[in-house]
């Protein structure tokens, strides 16, 4: 549908951003200033708990600083109601009181009719709620029945039986004086090939009706009650109004539901859904009789950044899981990945619901299983690796897995926490203790009494802060390029920390406006010690000469050793606070590679520092000190490498 110039415009004028989205957040007041259209408050796309998501009502846009989601009064209706373009500008212009345009008249005639679809769809619900409660749905009901379901729950579900007749539903419908073939191109009806008589796609099922996003009936679920029959569940085909990979069972209730409960669960059928509903997890959805779609992944990431998958425990459910973690790999993002809680072998959500009650149910979503961590297992599960081979096949499998993250930076935290996870499984468990102990003691006081351990990292870390902020405050274009990055990392300073928030909450303006504005909120005081570090001063993009590209450059340098010292600091409080008797190589074998990574930094450290040499730990150090620190190094390393070697001789 085309609309008329100047329509959309006179609706942006009409409606309130800030009433729109305010029907889906709690606005934090005390950082919202109403008077003034300028409202804050925790985004309502991903999980968090900071103001974050910035609404400004003049303007007539909204923004999160965290997930970057931004749009008008528009795109909030159709990202939070899951609708398209036309659907949500219908609903802003009824709340407006504004006329909608009138359609052409193909559109017009194709929107009529789908409501008369719709109309088809509702009748055929209440059929089937009927046909439940008559005699002929005596054996639907015992068997109900012994699902434990109560009669609430039947009727918020709005389950139903199809009878085992082969046209009663098609009778029923042309009784209403339907066209034949609407009733057809509902799917509810089929003409044969052959051309004969009209029948019931569903005879002889429970019924269980599929909803829209906007509460809209679409299609049916059937579950057979004769063990003889072809399919135990059947679905409407795909139709005008239902396409199953892009739909979800429960969509439209699971979604109001997570305004009061924190987690969504993804099940893998109807009477998982159901189950769940009943003990009060009402925010739960399920794929209609297939694997998840990536849209229907998409799906759920609109309502849900971190949903829970709850897969049966079988080896089927387990495998399903598995294929789960290939489809989402490519799509995970920051802010959007899913968890898994893998139910007891043998069990479904309403096996163990029943059995074990709701708590252990809760208990699973509480600490359900990282996609990181089910891919570890997805990898390592049943194998040995206690050869150099079986290490390098699985570093293969990961690597393989993890370049199809297209994040960057969340694919640098997994290979992080893969490391970890090898450094657990194939070296510490490995440790043992030496007829060498004693040596390794005295190396152990070595490093212990050394500057590395000993010196004052806290100012180089917040050097390196200040040189952060500097460059960001000085060149605001580059805040929202490495705002991810900012937000992420680990921070020391209090003051830097609050300095960072405004600076990002401000990254619109430029720099003389940025400055002023952090000068009226910290006073000249403090700026003027962010800019006042000799180690700020001698960065060239902070001089009289533009140049966004090197500093740029400068900037993820900075981050990139503040992370690396981070790591080797690590290392160094494990080996301060480990007793002698803990000391073996691998300690020092760690303290030695962490050293060589923040070494290699320190190459390009010497083209900003040619009067110095910086230590490991970031502390200038003249460069008999620092030749001391190699040699330390190197001695540790060379008498582990002997003791290992009389071992194995």
């Amino acid at each position: 549908m085309s609309l008329p110039p100047g329509f959309l415009e006179e609706l942006r004028a009409r409606v309130s951003v800030t009433q729109v989205v305010g029907r889906k957040v709690s606005w934090d007041l005390k950082k919202s200033n109403q008077s003034k259209g300028d409202m804050w408050a925790p985004c309502p796309f991903h999980k968090e708990k900071t103001a974050s998501f910035h609404v400004d009502d003049q303007k007539g846009f909204y923004y999160c600083f965290g997930c970057h989601a931004k749009g008008d009064a528009i795109s909030f209706v159709k990202e939070t109601e899951n609708v398209n373009f036309i659907e949500a500008v219908e609903i802003l212009a009824k709340e407006a009181g504004l006329q909608m345009p009138e359609q052409d008249p193909q559109a017009k005639e194709k929107s009529s009719y789908r409501d008369e679809l719709f109309k088809i769809m509702d009748l055929s619900v209440r059929f089937y709620q009927r046909s439940l409660s008559s005699a002929k749905g005596v054996r639907a009901r015992e068997y109900i029945n012994s699902r434990k379901l109560t009669s609430k729950i039947i009727d918020e579900f709005e389950l139903g039986f199809a009878p085992n007749s082969r046209t009663e539903l098609f009778d029923y419908l042309l009784d209403k004086n339907i066209p034949e073939q609407q009733i057809i191109d509902t799917g509810m009806c089929l003409r044969p090939d052959d051309g004969g008589a009209v029948y019931d796609r569903f005879r002889d099922r429970i019924m269980y009706p599929i909803r829209d996003s906007r509460g809209r009936c679409i299609a049916f679920g059937g579950r057979a009650m004769s063990q003889n029959a072809n399919a135990k569940y059947l679905n409407s085909p795909e139709t005008k109004l239902f396409e199953k990979g892009r739909s979800l069972y429960n969509f439209s209730t699971a979604r109001s539901a997570l305004r009061t409960q924190s987690s969504l669960i993804v099940a893998e059928g109807y009477m998982d859904v159901i189950a769940l509903s009943q003990a009060s997890f009402k925010a739960s959805v399920a794929p209609l009789g297939t694997a998840i779609t990536k849209d229907q992944l998409a799906l759920i990431w609109r309502i849900s950044p971190s949903p829970v998958v709850a897969l049966d425990g079988d080896r089927a459910g387990v495998n399903a899981a598995y294929r789960l973690i290939d489809l989402a790999l490519p799509l995970i993002e920051t802010g959007k990945t899913i968890k898994f809680a893998l139910m007891p072998e043998g069990y479904d959500p309403d096996d163990l619901i029943k059995e074990r009650g709701r708590d252990a149910m809760q208990n699973l979503v509480d600490e359900a299983i990282s996609l990181a961590d089910l891919l570890w297992r997805r990898e390592t599960e049943g194998l040995s690796f206690d050869n150099p081979e079986a290490r390098a096949a699985l570093d293969k499998k990961l690597d393989q897995a993890l370049s199809n993250i297209r994040d960057r930076q969340l694919k640098y935290h997994y290979q992080q926490h893969f490391k970890d996870l090898k450094w657990t499984a194939f070296i510490k468990k490995s440790g043992k203790n030496f007829s060498g102990s004693q040596n390794n003691a005295n190396a152990g006081k070595a490093v212990k009494g050394s500057f590395i351990a000993n010196s004052d990292k806290k100012n180089f870390i917040s050097l390196k802060e200040t040189v952060i902020l500097a460059i960001l405050v000085r060149y605001p274009s580059l805040i929202e390029t490495n705002k991810e990055k900012l937000t992420t990392m680990e921070w020391n300073s209090k003051h830097h920390v609050l300095l960072l928030g405004e600076i990002l909450n401000m990254g619109h303006l430029g720099y003389k406006d940025l400055m002023e504005n952090l000068q009226n909120k910290f006073g000249d005081k403090a700026l003027g010690k962010l800019f006042k570090q000799n180690h700020v001063n001698i960065i060239p993009c902070l001089g009289t000469k533009h140049d966004p590209q090197q500093a740029q450059s400068i900037l993820s340098d900075e981050i990139s050793k503040l992370e690396i010292q981070r790591g080797l600091d690590a290392e160094l409080e494990e080996v301060v606070n480990s007793s002698d008797k803990e000391l073996d190589e691998t300690a020092f074998w760690r303290l030695g590679q962490a050293s060589k990574v923040r070494q290699s930094t320190n190459n390009s450290e010497k083209d900003d520092h040619v009067n110095f040499e910086i230590a490991p730990n970031g502390v200038k150090l003249d460069r008999e000190e620092k030749s001391q620190f190699d040699a330390l190094l190197e001695e540790i390393s060379q008498d582990t490498f002997n003791k290992s070697k009389n071992r194995e001789n």
